[in-house]
């Protein structure tokens, strides 16, 4: 970086290829690999948008990114898939590689932990549920969501999701099709859905 736009904020490494993936990598075992997959395409769309890479990019852009819509919505969906120790310790190391570096950058790191961990309570706490959170939140889960008469169904082909909400309950209906030449690997089937 040269002139205005590098003064103060001079990092040698780069958030995502270096921190963020370094910290996602560690978690890779413990979460299921759809979400370390999803929050991974997350933070891609992210610096996308706001270009905070150090190739290219302008490495202060990471603050406006914890100010937008896109970061919400990551920290929503990590709290909702049990994945927001990770995001804090992304944010841990961020603040910790940036302070000499880029300190602009690190203090926002920093005031967005502090913000997730006196929410973190709030994050687990039920929230109120409605069609419209849930829509959101399959949406953002990268299932295609159709609303149809009071109910929301995802169809992955062989397998097809119907959710309705009777007040705060969701009432879910889970179908597998598939074929079998046996009346045999029809009931095997039967037999392991009964045990979820």
């Amino acid at each position: 970086m040269s002139g205005e736009n590098g003064k103060g904020c001079r990092p040698s490494r780069d958030f995502l290829r270096y921190i963020a993936n370094r910290v996602i990598a560690r978690y890779a075992a413990k979460l299921p690999a759809s979400v370390v997959e999803d929050i991974r395409d997350m933070l891609g769309r992210g610096e996308d948008k706001y270009r905070f890479s150090i190739y290219g990019g302008d490495p202060r852009n990471i603050v406006k990114y914890f100010d937008s819509e896109e970061w919400r919505d990551l920290v929503e969906y990590a709290a909702n898939t049990g994945a927001l120790s990770m995001l804090m310790e992304i944010l841990d190391a961020l603040a910790a590689e940036y302070r000499r570096e880029c300190p602009e950058v690190a203090e926002a790191a920093e005031r967005e932990v502090e913000r997730l961990k006196a929410g973190e309570e709030k994050l687990g706490r039920r929230e109120e549920l409605s069609l419209e959170r849930i829509y959101r939140m399959l949406s953002l889960a990268g299932y295609r969501v159709e609303s149809k008469d009071g109910t929301l169904e995802v169809d992955e082909g062989l397998i097809k999701l119907i959710i309705k909400l009777e007040g705060q309950t969701l009432e879910y209906t889970i179908c597998k099709s598939g074929r079998s030449k046996t009346l045999e690997g029809v009931l095997s089937k039967l037999s392991k859905i009964r045990e979820l």
